[in-house]
């Protein structure tokens, strides 16, 4: 778990952050939203010591990070940033292993870390491992930075506006493959953006910033149908837009409940493309919680409820 508590920067006479308190679980993926200068990457700077706070304490399992060696710290923390960054003289494999290689793992041990993550990303690692960056697309090595960042199975990702500056096919195809991947390794993810619509695609918790300040913190449902102050309401107007919900699709009768493992962090305020979006990366079936129990949706429930709506 990582703690802020009663956390501030000053820059001279501005703060850019004001007595923040915030949590945030094991496993989580939780995304940071709000305006430029609202306080968001420096929030996640000061996670890795890249930038120090001006007073407040910020801990990890109970230990202020001031304490902990930065680099064994820094180590077991991936960082993903918007500039992907790669060594042009390196080919995608020593890319992929720059941190397994500092630690000394054997050859082979780094070729089936690297070889293991490529196929992760669908990149055919026969094709990919021995290429140059260059020899990429501005989305395809973005995957590479993405899964380098992977390489250690550090204990939680940090990731700061990665998707930016990618047209909206790659950073929709890039949204899916964090999300699965946050599926499949449970690694705590914290993740940056300007983005309201990528902050409620993404997050299962979500902290809204403006001028240094935590406006409101919560799940998708929170935000978009609880919004604590007109800033909010405000920034996510947009996004709620009308949207069928997944809580329409329950009451109008489709689904059922089920004994069946969860794989899926839907919520009844998510929207029908957050369903599709969700049945096609779990072979048309989700289980999620709803009110307390496992229920499930498949490709045939949205068909039948979307048909049935187009009849109105």
């Amino acid at each position: 778990m990582i703690e802020f508590e009663h956390v501030y920067k000053e820059y001279g006479d501005n703060s850019a952050i004001k007595d923040l308190n915030l949590k945030i679980q094991d496993g989580d993926f939780f995304v940071m939203v709000g305006t430029s200068g609202s306080g968001k990457t420096t929030t996640l700077k000061m996670i890795n010591r890249l930038i120090k706070p001006t007073s407040g304490k910020i801990l990890i399992d109970g230990k202020n990070i001031e304490t902990y060696d930065l680099q064994k710290m820094r180590l077991n923390m991936g960082y993903v940033l918007q500039n992907i960054a790669l060594f042009p003289n390196l080919t995608i494999e020593e890319n992929i292993t720059i941190q397994p290689d500092s630690l000394h793992w054997s050859k082979e041990k780094r070729k089936n870390v690297a070889w293991d993550l490529l196929e992760k990303v669908g990149l055919d690692p026969k094709q990919y491992a021995k290429r140059m960056p260059n020899e990429l697309s501005g989305g395809e090595q973005q995957r590479v930075g993405i899964i380098r960042a992977l390489a250690t199975s550090p204990q939680m990702v940090l990731m700061d506006e990665p998707f930016s500056a990618l047209d909206p096919i790659s950073r929709t195809q890039l949204q899916d493959l964090v999300l699965k991947l946050h599926r499949e390794l449970q690694t705590t993810f914290i993740f940056v953006t300007h983005d309201m619509h990528e902050a409620i695609r993404l997050g299962n918790t979500i902290a809204v910033l403006s001028n240094g300040n935590l406006e409101q913190i919560g799940n998708r449902d929170d935000i978009l149908n609880h919004p604590k102050n007109e800033f909010v309401k405000g920034f996510f107007k947009q996004e709620k837009g009308g949207q069928s919900t997944v809580g329409e699709i329950i009451d109008a009768g489709f689904g059922q409940n089920t004994t069946v493992e969860l794989n899926s962090s839907l919520l009844k305020g998510d929207s029908v493309n957050r369903l599709a979006t969700e049945l096609k990366d779990n072979a048309g079936v989700v289980i999620f919680n709803n009110d307390n129990e496992n229920y499930q949706l498949t490709t045939a429930d949205l068909l039948d409820f979307l048909a049935k709506a187009g009849e109105r």
